[in-house]
């Protein structure tokens, strides 16, 4: 009787199938099936029935990546811990931080309790949005905040090796993981805001919800032009490097299976000096890491949705790749009923970014 499939195994037979297609989308991009059909040597139809039908079956979704700073924005990670005495549930803050204040994510930490919130700050206007956080303190809406620029911030490529697509789950062999490649994420670079208008933020975020949706069916849910869209598409999404790249996102619902389940965990490594290096390279091999961050006060935050049976594996892993870690590493798990991510702020761009400090505060006085 035929053993179990290795990962080794797998590799070489139809699941080598979807592993080149996403290895090729992560490249290229999910548009040009043509294109992905050259580079894997897969026909056409069948590409274009893996995208469509086959992928999403297996809860792999396809987002594109929003380069912030080429955009004019600045990632800045915020801890926030809502006042006991707010009169409204920490929800309905948060989606008013997100309408008016560049609220991008937020997720509640457990057990500390804190939300982790990611701000997508314009150039220049930190100081300023410190100030806009402190203003919630002084009402009484934060019992407490803290808010670090993220001077890289990385959502490494999914290795798809490591998936078994027959059995529809994860395949990995931890043992051999150390030896493996690092997973592969664009660093963020010191570069130039780009030239963009209000129809390639629609578009950007139109494609950061999901990355395979036609031109022509975005076009028609915004309400502009298809012929408009395709243009800005071509010479300023592609061309000016708006989308840093695309992600492969695995999904499953964990409400359908326990075998689909996973687990949200947030790792905090602090004061590790020269041993930064090994930390990223130990969690940078790990094929669950969502988004990793260089903070600017030297901090590493990695973000994993581990699956619950390959959980202790995954910290096992971890602890004999760093080991001496007492004290310098915080573990949280985010509480996916108080958690929510958002796409790029557009409804906050009227031809620049607008950001006037007391028009902010104005919507938080009825709070």
């Amino acid at each position: 009787m035929e053993g179990p499939k290795t990962v080794q195994r797998f590799q070489k037979d139809s699941g080598d199938v979807e592993a080149r297609i996403i290895e090729a989308i992560q490249k290229v991009g999910p548009k040009n099936v043509s294109l992905l059909s050259r580079l894997t040597g897969v026909h056409a139809e069948t590409v274009r029935y893996k995208l469509n039908k086959r992928f999403k079956r297996l809860g792999f979704r396809v987002h594109a990546e929003a380069d912030y700073r080429r955009l004019g924005l600045v990632p800045h990670w915020g801890e926030l811990r809502p006042s006991p005495r707010l009169s409204v549930p920490p929800r309905s803050l948060f989606l008013a931080l997100n309408q008016h204040a560049y609220l991008a994510y937020y997720g509640k930490l457990l057990p500390q309790g804190t939300f982790a919130c990611l701000f997508l700050v314009p150039e220049e206007r930190a100081r300023e949005h410190r100030e806009f956080l402190s203003y919630l303190r002084a009402r009484g809406l934060l019992q407490s905040y803290a808010l670090t620029e993220a001077i890289d911030l990385r959502h490494p490529t999914m290795n798809p090796r490591y998936f078994n697509f027959q059995a529809n789950r994860w395949d990995i062999d931890w043992s051999q993981l150390s030896q493996s490649k690092r997973a592969v994420g664009e660093r963020t670079k010191k570069t130039r805001p780009a030239h963009l208008d209000y129809n390639d933020l629609l578009l950007l975020k139109e494609l950061q919800i999901d990355a395979l949706q036609h031109i022509a069916s975005i076009a028609k849910k915004v309400g502009v032009h298809q012929k408009t869209l395709e243009y800005h598409y071509r010479v300023h999404v592609q061309k000016a490097g708006m989308v840093s790249g695309y992600l492969i996102r695995w999904q499953r619902d964990i409400e359908r299976s326990v075998s689909h389940s996973a687990l949200l965990a947030r790792v905090t490594f602090r004061e590790l000096g020269r041993e930064l290096g090994r930390a990223r390279d130990a969690v940078g091999r790990i094929p669950f890491l969502w988004e990793e961050n260089t903070m600017s006060d030297g901090s590493y935050v990695a973000t994993l949705c581990i699956p619950v049976q390959e959980a202790n594996s995954t910290f096992d892993y971890l602890n004999s790749q760093i080991p001496d870690l007492y004290g310098r590493v915080e573990l949280s798990f985010v509480k996916k009923t108080e958690a929510s991510a958002f796409t790029i702020p557009h409804h906050m761009f009227d031809g620049v970014w607008k950001y006037d400090l007391e028009k902010m505060k104005r919507p938080f006085m009825k709070f």
